[in-house]
């Protein structure tokens, strides 16, 4: 039985971290981070979707004139990521809105790139959320996901993984999830996964919409 995700729990979590979030949190997951933003398409005027945006933990990355819509399902992560947008000068557009990445406001095959960092084992619902993903960009846009994802069935680290999780889920995510099935099972395209963080617990997973 997978670890039960609680959103209104995840929401009051996360406002809580805002005021130090990139103190900590940047310091463990900015690697991965970093390292994802060297698949991202030089292009100008590309349509990004990026969920999870947070406290604008990415917005020093884009190439410029990129044109970014970020949510976040915290309040307080929006104002800090709106904040921090004022201050940045590469001609890229920002629009940040508070919003549910399982019940994304977007129409259908609208963004060149989706961007979750951190996002799918947060997520009550991993597989909607990534249905919403595939939903909403276009056909042959790309997909980037920054996650842990659990390790191979029937390994002594999974099992680790799935015992551990009721207690990182306290901290702010779970670590009893195969993100990466998850991407494929929405119909997700996967073609790489680079390893990146600390100990090389994460993943860079890429993927496109056929």
């Amino acid at each position: 039985m997978k670890c039960k995700v609680n959103p209104r729990y995840m929401e009051q979590l996360y406002s809580f971290y805002s005021p130090f979030y990139e103190y900590v949190f940047g310091k463990l997951l900015g690697p991965g981070r970093r390292k994802a933003f060297k698949y991202v398409p030089r292009q100008p005027h590309q349509q990004v979707l990026e969920i999870g945006v947070g406290p604008g933990s990415t917005l020093d990355f884009y190439p410029p004139r990129t044109r970014l819509v970020g949510i976040d399902i915290s309040r307080a992560m929006i104002e800090r990521a709106r904040e921090k947008a004022t201050n940045i000068n590469s001609g890229c557009r920002f629009d940040f809105h508070v919003m549910d990445a399982s019940r994304l406001n977007f129409p259908d095959n609208h963004f060149d790139l989706v961007m979750a960092a951190y996002v799918i084992t947060t997520v009550q619902d991993p597989h909607k959320v990534c249905q919403e993903i595939h939903r909403v960009v276009k056909p042959g846009g790309q997909i980037i996901v920054v996650n842990h994802t659990r390790s191979q069935n029937g390994s002594l680290w999974g099992r680790v993984e799935d015992m551990m999780a009721p207690v990182f889920v306290r901290i702010g995510f779970t670590t009893d999830l195969d993100v990466i099935r998850v991407m494929k099972d929405v119909g997700i395209a996967v073609h790489q996964t680079v390893p990146c963080n600390l100990l090389n617990t994460g993943r860079i997973i890429m993927g496109t919409k056929p």
